[in-house]
């Protein structure tokens, strides 16, 4: 049975299985996303902003916003504990039901299962030494001799292979959405966010960052590893601490 993870674990799959329910419509789907990358906490996994906050950064009407809210109660996605007054505002927190089949989701991107030895899918360690039937031995390999080895002139003109091209687009500032589901990505990473990184630029009078993509990519794809190499190669100086080593580790 899989274990219920903490949502910071897995916002990401919970935010990819809510833009897949076809019974939530795009208005819900996009105030879910404000407020799960925007307000929920971390530890507690609870936001309370109000009704005109939600729509001033959506820019949606605060009826809008109402329907929005009650679409998710009922599609099970929030928890809604309503405030009574100056000092009460409204509770949203991702369900437990919503965040265990994030973290069934994980667990499934997570696992990885070895083939029987029949079908190929075992890697048999090396064999050091064997007698074989004619007589005589495979001896070991001289790892002193391997190590010594020097390159002979055609090997040492060989260029070595440099890493494909990644295509740099402007995201405007203006794209909230685009924005917000980018530093949600980075925050998976344990990376800064978009502002953290020197990627601004200004075209036509209009201010954006520049990316490798439009939309970040999906989990365990060339374009998630062109992404981390992008990023981790403009990471600040500042930036550079222990809790960004996975991201390094994933990018190699």
């Amino acid at each position: 049975m899989t274990e219920r993870r903490p949502f910071r674990e897995v916002k990401l799959q919970w935010l990819r299985l809510l833009s897949c329910d076809a019974n939530v419509n795009d208005n819900a789907k996009c105030v879910a996303l404000y407020i799960v990358t925007a307000h929920v906490n971390g530890h507690t996994e609870k936001a309370w902003p109000s009704y005109k906050t939600i729509a001033e950064a959506t820019g949606k009407s605060v009826k809008s916003v109402q329907r929005a809210i009650r679409d998710l109660e009922i599609g099970e996605w929030l928890s809604v504990q309503r405030g009574n007054g100056v000092g009460h505002n409204t509770e949203y927190c991702p369900t437990d039901a919503s965040i265990l089949k994030a973290s069934e989701l994980r667990e499934k991107t997570d696992k990885s299962v070895p083939l029987p030895p029949s079908e190929g899918g075992q890697i048999c360690p090396e064999r050091r030494s064997d007698m074989s039937g004619k007589g005589g031995q495979i001896c070991p390999p001289n790892l002193e001799k391997e190590i010594n080895k020097k390159l002979n002139a055609r090997e040492a003109r060989v260029k070595p292979v440099s890493r494909r091209s990644i295509p740099i687009v402007v995201l405007p500032k203006a794209q909230t959405r685009q924005v917000d589901e980018w530093n949600a990505w980075l925050a998976e990473k344990t990376l800064p966010n978009l502002a953290r990184f020197d990627l601004a630029t200004n075209v036509n009078g209009s201010s954006g960052y520049r990316l490798p993509f439009r939309w970040p990519p999906e989990a365990d794809s060339d374009k998630e590893r062109d992404c981390l190499s992008y990023f981790l190669n403009r990471l600040p100086a500042a930036e550079h601490q222990p809790s960004s080593e996975a991201a390094y580790r994933q990018a190699a």
